[in-house]
């Protein structure tokens, strides 16, 4: 078998087959409620497009945290835990093996999480497989981070500038290596995977149908690497490494140790959860054999997860 080169694993990471948007498993009143949410969310930052900038900006909430991790099974993309059930502090723990563009999709899923899925769901933990298409509150959160990246007004005013330039007032209307670049300006402009930049398309009545468009994914990935491959930015979306989070996880699990957050049993569970390297956990935490916290509401509830 040959090694993968450089130019073949840029085109694999661009395929987002993992994010589900059923339309058919939302109504238009729930449709409706995501887009207001995400809108109203959005208008507090006042600036677009948000891409990269989206850690520190969710961070601004003092209470939701990010954290990089590699997980052990490449179809977890991120989760999010609540320490405390009493408590309104929560970590944002994604996948550091996806590229850059994946994470920060990730975490505007996950921040619908944060906001609203706690509100209504009693648990600690909440596990995110984006591929799961019968899965009410994952195809909210896929529907939020979409239009919290890309909004319909922003959309709209591309679709506009666009149209112009090119002399055209249908984008149906015009073939597709112009259809491509308008969705590679999405693309790479708002930090948004191609895949979710269709369906942008379609949610907000840009294009008849995106059936067409999906048939040419394939070539499309590949366009976008021969069109863009020396742009910087495009290389930093697609590449794994994420400067705009700091604090691994390694770094995490002794401070919350040694503040009483989580005790021994606790941090074997974190440790098993996401395949994290014991010895390096041992060097920062001296774990007693006997160590427990006597109030159990700092315990972490690893039995009711939601997937």
């Amino acid at each position: 078998m040959t090694q993968e080169s450089e130019c073949d694993a840029f085109i694999r990471n661009l395929s987002q087959a993992q994010y589900a948007f059923n339309d058919i498993v939302l109504n238009s009143d729930e449709l409706y409620q995501i887009k207001k949410e995400a809108n109203d969310n959005r208008a507090a930052y006042g600036m677009a497009p948000i891409g990269s900038h989206i850690f520190s900006l969710i961070e601004q909430n003092r209470t939701v945290f990010f954290q990089l991790q590699k997980f052990s099974s490449p179809d977890l993309d991120a989760m999010i835990i609540r320490y405390r059930p009493d408590s309104s502090r929560k970590y944002i723990i994604i996948n550091s093996e996806k590229p850059l563009i994946n994470q920060i999709f990730a975490a505007a899923h996950e921040y619908y999480h944060y906001l609203y899925s706690f509100q209504h769901i009693h648990q600690d933990s909440i596990i995110c497989d984006f591929n799961r298409a019968d899965d009410r509150e994952e195809i909210k959160a896929n529907r939020f981070a979409a239009e919290f990246l890309l909004p319909q007004a922003a959309l709209e005013n591309e679709r506009d500038v666009f149209f112009r330039y090119i002399n055209t007032e249908t984008f149906d209307s015009f073939p597709i290596e112009k259809q491509a670049v308008f969705l590679f300006n999405l693309t790479i402009k708002y930090s948004l995977p191609l895949k979710a930049v269709l369906y942008r398309l379609r949610e907000e009545k840009i294009c008849g149908s995106i059936d067409n468009l999906m048939n040419y994914y394939p070539v499309l990935k590949k366009a976008l690497l021969s069109v863009f491959c020396g742009s910087v930015y495009v290389k930093e979306l697609y590449s794994n490494e994420n400067r705009y989070i700091s604090e691994p996880l390694y770094q995490l699990l002794p401070v919350l140790y040694e503040n009483g957050r989580i005790d021994g049993s606790d941090v074997e569970k974190i440790v098993k959860q996401f395949s994290l390297d014991s010895t390096v956990i041992n060097k920062d935490i001296k774990i007693d054999e006997t160590d427990t916290l006597s109030d159990p509401a700092y315990k972490i509830n690893y039995g009711n997860t939601e997937k």
